[in-house]
């Protein structure tokens, strides 16, 4: 898990580090014996998230940046020392290259364990709302990944039907490719949303501060919604890096919402990061690209109603149980942000819709079924 980066001695947080953590939590009370290979940024992030294995450290420079990435990519061939031992199991959590590559030399060293590839996305070369460099390398990290991942993983592990899909079509055999879920703890989520007795927010947004994830659209958005309701709080959850913060603070101070638009920052506790989310009337996401967007069934989980750019990858996961709005559309997500806040018996129904709906994914039939495939597969 290689991918994790800090910022003021704060890990970076994303939907895939999650997933990767809550399984393997699972699989160590089930009494698998768990070693990460990750930076210090890593282990920080695991410890923070409840996952107390044994840690072999990447090392490498934990501030995120392009330098960083490209060192890490070409370090990823040194393998430590303590890492040439026996393993049943290698187990990737992306398919980028930092992260395939010490696989494979694991492999190497363990010709009768099984590699299991997790793999997010597949992405194309040119990519909203964010640089060409940074998607360049982006895409040349991935295709890098996926040729190792081609040749040499046991069981690929494609997180949603349309990323199985899609892998599928970039040359992965077929018999290796299994689609995969992400889940929540709904039981553990509805004991820390019980203590929420009023709301602080009228929306929430809980995601990695990135431009692909619609982090500079909400100013826009959320300037909307205040020229019809002047009092509206908005509450930003998630990390960023200085650069992105800046220019997000910028944009709020310029369309003059510094009451309305809270920078929160990252949540990793888990009781503190629902109670928050049960504190909003609704959850919104106008993010550019996801594959699954494990937010959103968080959300849903903590009760709230969710907004969300029309993204066709996750559409069939989240059906018609989220108010989709047309991509970039940033007035009519503003519009009907406003007209679910002004309607307690609409978000009533979607909520509990939500609730209903969210309950058939949980982490612990996930885990179960991943170790099967990553056994048996």
């Amino acid at each position: 898990m290689n991918g994790i980066g800090s910022e003021n001695n704060l890990p970076g947080i994303s939907g895939g580090d999650v997933r990767w953590v809550e399984i393997a939590k699972i699989w160590q009370k089930r009494g698998h014996e768990i070693h990460v290979f990750t930076p210090q940024a890593g282990r920080d992030f695991c410890e923070k998230m409840g996952l107390n294995a044994v840690f072999h450290i990447f090392d490498v420079p934990n501030e995120y940046g392009i330098k960083t990435y490209v060192f890490r990519a070409l370090k990823s061939f040194l393998l430590p020392k303590s890492l040439k031992s026996s393993f049943d199991i290698i187990y990737s959590s992306t398919e980028h290259w930092y992260d395939v590559i010490p696989a494979t030399k694991i492999k190497k060293e363990n010709k009768n364990s099984r590699w299991g590839a997790v793999v997010h996305w597949v992405a194309p070369l040119k990519r909203k709302g964010t640089d060409f460099l940074s998607g360049l390398l982006f895409f040349i990290n991935q295709k890098v990944g996926y040729h190792y991942i081609k040749k040499q993983a046991d069981v690929v592990l494609a997180v949603s039907d349309s990323t199985a899909e899609n892998v599928k079509g970039i040359g992965i055999p077929e018999n290796k490719v299994f689609s995969v879920a992400c889940g929540m703890d709904f039981n553990k989520i509805h004991e820390a949303t019980r203590q929420a007795d009023q709301k602080e927010y009228d929306a929430i947004f809980m995601k990695r501060f990135d431009g692909t994830k619609g982090i500079f659209d909400l100013p826009e958005i959320w300037r909307e919604v205040v020229n019809q309701k002047n009092d509206a709080k908005l509450g930003l959850i998630g990390f960023g890096t200085k650069k992105v913060i800046g220019k997000l603070e910028n944009l709020i101070e310029h369309n003059n919402l510094q009451k309305n638009i809270e920078i929160i920052g990252p949540i990793y506790d888990f009781n503190e990061k629902f109670l928050t989310l049960a504190k909003s009337r609704l959850f919104i996401l106008p993010s550019y690209e996801e594959n699954w967007a494990i937010v959103i069934g968080e959300a849903m989980a903590a009760g709230l109603p969710v907004l969300c750019y029309d993204i066709k990858e996750i559409r069939p996961i989240w059906q018609d149980k989220i108010i989709w709005i047309p991509m970039g559309d940033k007035k009519q997500f503003a519009n009907k942000i406003n007209h679910i806040i002004n309607d307690k018996n609409l978000r009533d129904n979607l909520s509990m819709e939500g609730l209903d709906f969210i309950k058939r994914y949980d982490w612990k039939q996930i885990a179960e079924n991943e170790l099967d495939l990553l056994l048996n597969g």
